[in-house]
């Protein structure tokens, strides 16, 4: 593909972007949520209770004309006694029956308007609700494709220049280059894949790995589980940046007494993007029920990191499809911390999810709290966002509430900054271990509720 065609089809692919992201804006387009039936809604309430009950009385005429103004004032008490669900007889519906021939009628007839136009209020605010979600969906659709459409163009502009050198350098070492793709991760950095074969016998997949570093100029790897050599057939092998830093991990968990299984899920993802995800869900409630709720919501963050999504964009659309599918109010929080092993560059994002705490190599503690709520609450994702730069021998640290909630009143959070600031064990699985069990001893009276802890060693290579 020329430099021209690709211009083209970058166009295309970016009107595409452009056509999901203004069909999003119409699904915005919409009214807010009523919290209560306004004025237009008990008009139509009245004209149709007035039409049923009304039309065949002998007094209608006294009632809205002659009387008119009593009339609209005594239905209007009559309907705020129905909408406050008052159950024993009011001083405004006494008053009425006085006024009505008909008052048992039209008060019935009321009530079932009243009940009618509510329903109707939930079932549109629900729609709404759908429609905003499916917004973002499309706006994340959108930010998608359009994504691509820049990574593919970046591909085609990065290959020019260093194919003729690779190819002159590798054939030194008696290997064929049939076909090289390059291009840049959702980090900025650049991953290669190159089919290759030996014309003589094999060759070690490192010396391809030393030519891409000395001819691109950066420090070029295979993935992990790659082959280790190239033979006569042709391969294709994919290479990629090699990090600065390496991070290694660890979790220690208890579920509550009594339950078979734990409301909370967990996750610790190395991708080839030169990232590492921690993330922790806590279903709210116990046993299955949460357990699933949180497991679902885990499950789909590995599957969208694995195609290749950013967390934020993930986040987002776990979200949006919660709110759309979810028949039952179940909520779940999440904390995700997504770390750049390449400059330290952390992001912690947080829907309703217990603090978070960062071990320095110095041994001080921060700490990163959250006010959010939890996914499918609200209609947009309640994300909290805190950047942060890991730096040689830190330590992190995401638990669920049921670590903090064990732990005294008021005293939970300064007690695991000590805790932590006073661990020796370097070994993050350990850590976490030694963590959780310190924090048991303050249960005697049995685990109330799930704890989990996630722990992750910072080091540079």
């Amino acid at each position: 593909m020329d430099e021209w065609t690709s211009l083209i089809e970058r166009d295309r692919i970016e009107r595409y972007a452009e056509s999901f992201r203004q069909l999003a804006e119409i699904f915005r387009e919409m009214p807010e949520k009523k919290e209560r039936l306004n004025e237009e809604d008990i008009q139509e309430i009245f004209i149709t209770v007035r039409e049923k009950v009304c039309a065949s009385c002998g007094k209608k005429q006294i009632c809205w004309l002659r009387e008119q103004e009593k009339t609209w004032k005594l239905a209007y008490g009559m309907l705020q006694t129905i909408e406050d669900g008052q159950e024993q007889i009011s001083d405004r519906e006494r008053e009425f029956y006085r006024f009505c021939i008909k008052g048992r009628n039209f008060r019935e007839e009321l009530e079932r308007g009243f009940l009618r136009a509510r329903l109707n209020m939930l079932w549109t605010n629900r729609m709404m609700e759908n429609r905003a979600a499916v917004a973002g969906q499309l706006q994340q659709t959108a930010a998608i494709i359009k994504e691509i459409a820049c990574t593919a163009y970046s591909a085609e502009a990065l290959q020019g220049n260093l194919e003729q050198k690779l190819r002159l350098s590798l054939r030194l070492h008696r290997i064929s280059l049939k076909e090289i793709g390059i291009w840049k991760n959702i980090t900025g950095h650049p991953e290669m894949i190159l089919t290759l074969s030996c014309r003589r016998g094999t060759a070690p997949v490192s010396v391809v790995a030393d030519i891409l570093t000395e001819e691109y100029g950066r420090p070029m790897v295979p993935e992990r589980d790659s082959r280790v050599m190239i033979g006569k057939d042709w391969c294709s092998i994919h290479f990629v940046e090699e990090t600065r830093y390496y991070m290694l991990t660890g979790c220690a968990s208890e579920k509550c007494s009594g339950q078979a299984s734990s409301g909370d899920n967990y996750a610790i993802l190395n991708s080839n993007h030169g990232q590492v995800i921690m993330a922790i869900s806590d279903g709210m409630g116990k046993g299955v029920e949460a357990s699933q709720e949180s497991q679902t919501i885990i499950e789909l963050i590995e599957q969208f990191l694995e195609a290749g999504f950013t967390a934020e964009t993930a986040v987002k659309m776990i979200h949006s499809s919660m709110v759309l599918q979810r028949s039952v109010c179940r909520y779940s929080t999440l904390d995700l911390l997504e770390i750049n092993l390449y400059q330290g560059k952390s992001r912690i994002m947080k829907v309703g999810a217990a603090a978070t705490f960062i071990r320095r190599a110095h041994k001080e503690v921060e700490v990163i709290r959250s006010t959010s709520l939890p996914m499918g609450v609200f209609r947009e994702a309640d994300v909290e966002m805190d950047e942060v730069r890991l730096e040689n021998g830190d330590m992190v640290f995401l638990i669920s509430d049921g670590v903090l909630d064990a732990l005294p009143p008021r005293e939970g959070e300064n007690l695991l900054k000590y805790f932590i600031s006073n661990l020796t064990n370097d070994n993050p699985a350990q850590s976490a271990q030694i963590l959780l069990d310190q924090v048991l001893e303050f249960c005697q009276d049995g685990i109330l509720d799930d704890m989990t802890i996630l722990s992750g060693g910072f080091w540079r290579k």
